[in-house]
């Protein structure tokens, strides 16, 4: 009799999810529960509807669910976070930090380089594994392997380090699938287009990635970037220190942390590149503060910035002049422009941008011009995008858009642009509108119907977009349920690794394999051949 006044207040699960009591009152089934009000694990169908999305760089992870504006955690790779359990000799009063090369110590702070010969696979193995075990157990708060992993990595990785993450999740946490995302793309779809050119002032390099229609059309690539800027930083602090006195020299700390951390400070409050006077006299002028004739222009040679030193037990006010700094920002980034060093290398990033837009086949270059989007470490340097599109512009108002260079070419332009002129068609014939004639309703009527529908073009010049960054876009993408050029299946991998999509030459069996997987409107096998 109590199981049945019992089962009359509150009924059993199965009957409770048959059919529902108006006059009970339990929690309802079947409710939907936002990520960002609960933990991540209260929602029951998350590890099948949302998958973890796991953005890696060589100096960081970032993890999240997909759907959400943002990651959950961001794990760097640092010498902290590979220490002991319970190591506090940091923290101690007599400890002291050991001075170290800036360059060497870099290798610390970075899972893998391009440059692999002295790069240990198994250590970078064991780096990802710690950081992937805290983002799933502090952060994500879900079973690692149960829910499908989706990895946004660069457009160029070496093939030993993919190889080592791969069988790193599939070995370790028994994923079913992983979906590979390029970077650069997912930059795009965060800025909400479909065709633009990606510059990412990144750590060891800035790679400059043109992108038309969701697809890789050109890439290029230069070691000057905020690796080499941080190194020079680390050389010019170095002698500003050994200037000081005698008692003090010895008690500043420089080490990566302290070098990193002043040129992220400094390249926020414009103290890396010089402002341009311009922009000061032009809002001066417009706010109307004072009079013109008052204003007097900054001497940049006696200009300098006091920070806080720190030391071992306290911090020492230091003075450090700007025009050192912002010497070694321009040598490194925006060298003046110079025609005798053809290797991407050597060049300036103004230099490779306008390089990337020329290698473009003009209607390609057309649409990219317009949709510049600079990511990367180096969007932290306030004024750098816009002193590379300023030096890019004078590149182009200079050469034009030919490769061709020499003093007989130029004694000859003007000539071929007033050709190029006299024969171009009105803007109406180039846009397929045909102005009616004078007794022609119909045709007027017509003429201004088109002329309403028809949208200005954006103009070919040089224009930066913003966008969320390439994890957000990646979050985006996958919650379109659109299926990845590259999903790897875990049976797959483990039996043929990397070169499973290169195992069947036979033209005639990979034309039934395209026919079938257009019919079933799935992909047979994978490749790291164009992730766009």
């Amino acid at each position: 009799m109590a199981s049945t006044v019992a089962s009359a207040i509150r009924p059993g699960l199965r009957e409770g999810t048959s059919r529902q009591q108006s006059g009970s009152p339990h929690t309802p089934t079947g409710r939907f529960v936002s990520s960002a009000q609960s933990s991540p694990g209260s929602y029951s169908f998350r590890a099948e509807e949302d998958p973890i999305i796991i953005e890696l760089d060589p100096r960081g992870l970032s993890a999240g669910f997909q759907g959400e504006s943002g990651p959950q955690c961001y794990i760097p790779f640092s010498p902290q976070n590979s220490q002991r359990v319970g190591d506090y000799r940091i923290f101690l009063p007599g400890f002291r930090r050991r001075r170290e090369d800036i360059a060497l110590k870099s290798s610390e702070y970075e899972l893998w380089r391009n440059d692999l010969t002295d790069v240990d696979l198994g250590l970078l193995e064991d780096k990802l594994e710690r950081a992937v075990r805290e983002a799933y157990n502090k952060h994500l708060l879900v079973d690692a392997g149960a829910a499908r992993l989706v990895l946004v990595l660069p457009s160029l990785v070496p093939h030993p380090v993919l190889s080592t993450i791969l069988t790193l999740f599939f070995e370790r946490w028994k994923c079913a699938s992983i979906t590979l995302l390029p970077a650069p793309t997912m930059v795009i779809a965060g800025a909400g287009l479909r065709s633009g050119l990606v510059v990412d002032v990144g750590w060891e390099e800035t790679v400059i990635t043109a992108i038309y229609e969701y697809r890789e059309v050109h890439v290029r690539r230069s070691v000057r970037a905020m690796k080499a800027l941080t190194v020079k930083v680390g050389a010019l602090l170095d002698a500003i220190r050994k200037d000081q006195d005698g008692a003090i020299r010895d008690t500043l700390v420089l080490d990566f942390d302290f070098v990193e951390e002043f040129v992220d400070r400094a390249g926020l409050c414009h103290a890396l590149l010089p402002v341009r006077g311009e922009d000061l006299a032009a809002k001066t002028e417009a706010m109307t503060l004072e009079d013109r004739s008052s204003i007097e222009p900054a001497d940049d040679l006696t200009a300098s910035l006091m920070i806080d030193w720190p030391t071992d037990t306290s911090s020492h006010s230091i003075t450090i002049p700007l025009q050192p700094m912002h010497q070694a920002c321009l040598d490194t980034l925006i060298k003046p422009r110079s025609e005798e060093y053809p290797d991407d290398h050597e060049q300036s990033v103004s230099q490779l941008l306008y390089r990337s837009l020329l290698a473009l086949s003009a209607d390609v270059r057309s649409i990219c011009m317009s949709r510049i989007i600079f990511t990367g470490r180096g969007t932290n340097v306030a004024g750098l995008a816009q002193h590379i599109l300023d030096t890019t512009n004078s590149i182009i108002q200079e050469h034009g858009w030919t490769p061709v260079r020499g003093e007989h070419f130029k004694s000859k332009r003007s000539g071929l642009a007033e050709l190029a002129q006299g024969r171009a068609a009105p803007a109406d014939v180039r846009h397929d509108i045909t102005p009616p004639g004078a007794d022609d309703f119909v045709e007027e009527r017509l003429f201004k119907q088109r002329s309403k529908s028809a949208y200005p073009p954006v103009p070919a010049v040089l224009r930066q977009v913003g966008s969320v960054g390439p994890w957000a876009g990646a979050s985006l993408i996958a919650s379109l349920k659109a299926k990845s050029f590259v999903e790897i299946e875990r049976e797959r991998f483990l039996s043929h690794g990397l070169a499973g999509a290169h195992r069947d030459f036979d033209p005639s069996s990979l034309h039934q394999q395209r026919a079938t997987a257009a019919k079933g409107h799935e992909r047979t096998s994978w490749t790291l051949a164009g992730w766009g």
